[in-house]
């Protein structure tokens, strides 16, 4: 008889049958199955034990479980980010990646849905938009078993699954930030960050790091990659080098307008080095978050300062197409959500802090 594993979730309590048979000291057989009734479990594992030994089931020639495909994929894929690698080698502390990639059922995703739902394995539950970041993550990797490791299995498995995750509401769209920093807590991080820089010469200029966010829309790891060979001071453009994108982000360099604002940031710092801002993209994450949290200004995302962006430049006046020439967006749907906002002027045409950080 296989070993039953019981496992309690918001759902109910479920019972995993799971059968492994050995030949030659090496794994013949290894399949799994989840169940509502503990009974049916031992039933089901007491069957595919009998049916192995009458030599009714075919012993499986490379009992490949979900974890080993799990590495064959990320080993073959090139430019894994590192929120990927983070999911993936999450997604191997679940109880599914014990399963053989054969013997899944769309029940088994579902309930791996459920799990990762309820925060198992995590601090604490997860959005319907983050559960369903995993299961694409790990049905992407099923999707290239059989293709692309000859290790059979049948795709229409994670269809169902997705369907009746989405039924279920385990995933679904992530909601669309909103969040803009206001003058107010602009001119608090701008008098921090600038202080800090006085007192101490070896900190990180966020004082010019944070505006820049601002008028060129760059993502902070697209401002630590920017340099002096990048930027065209004639035609007031800079390339954007692996700018993010859902198809492909290695290579995919992209050529964006910079605002006067963004220039004369640009113009203000010290050619040091090949980039123009070098330094590390999770250290200016880590001090403008850090520097939030201190300051107590709640909510606040350096991301957000990307959007601030989009709507300052529709804000004042720009079109859309003219929008997307700064912020580097291929289509204007990405966009449209600015396209309500009424030209009510620009936002940071007094402000003082542009001044004095260039």
């Amino acid at each position: 008889m296989g070993t039953i594993i019981e496992r309690k979730s918001a759902t109910g309590t479920k019972y995993k049958a799971q059968v492994i048979k050995k030949k030659g000291g090496k794994v013949a057989l290894s399949k799994s199955k989840t169940f509502n009734r503990k009974s049916a479990a031992e039933a089901w594992a007491k069957r595919i034990g009998r049916e192995f030994d009458e030599g009714r089931v075919v012993p499986s020639k490379t009992a490949t479980t979900v974890a080993s495909l799990v590495d064959l994929v990320s080993s073959k894929q090139r430019d894994v980010g590192k929120t990927k690698a983070q999911v993936l080698t999450t997604i191997k502390s679940f109880a599914i990646a014990e399963h053989e990639v054969t013997s899944l059922t769309s029940a088994d995703l579902v309930e791996f849905a459920t799990q990762v739902a309820e925060g198992m394995h995590g601090p604490q539950a997860r959005s319907p938009a983050t559960t369903a970041n995993y299961l694409s993550h790990l049905t992407s990797c099923l999707c290239l078993a059989e293709p692309g490791f000859d290790i059979p299995f049948d795709d229409t498995i994670v269809r169902k699954a997705r369907r009746s995750a989405a039924i279920l509401g385990l995933i679904g769209k992530s909601r669309k930030r909103t969040r803009r920093p206001n003058l107010a807590e602009l001119d608090e991080l701008m008098s921090y960050f600038t202080l800090r820089t006085a007192r101490d010469n070896r900190a990180i200029p966020m004082q010019k790091i944070v505006p820049f966010a601002i008028f060129s829309g760059r993502r902070q790891a697209e401002i630590t990659r920017i340099q002096w060979e990048d930027y065209c001071p004639t035609q007031g453009t800079i390339k954007v080098r692996d700018m993010k994108d859902p198809g492909e982000k290695v290579g995919n360099d992209v050529v964006c307008e910079l605002t006067p604002e963004a220039i004369s940031i640009i113009e203000s710092m010290p050619r040091l080095e090949e980039r123009i801002f070098p330094y590390h993209k999770d250290v200016i994450g880590r001090q403008f978050t850090g520097t939030c949290q201190f300051l107590e200004i709640r909510n606040l995302r350096f991301h957000d300062l990307r959007h601030e962006t989009a709507s300052w430049l529709v804000e004042s006046g720009r079109t859309l197409p003219q929008a997307m020439s700064v912020t580097g967006h291929k289509n204007w749907t990405s966009l449209q959500r600015y396209a309500h906002l009424k030209a009510v002027g620009n936002k940071f045409e007094e402000w003082k802090w542009l001044k004095m950080v260039t």
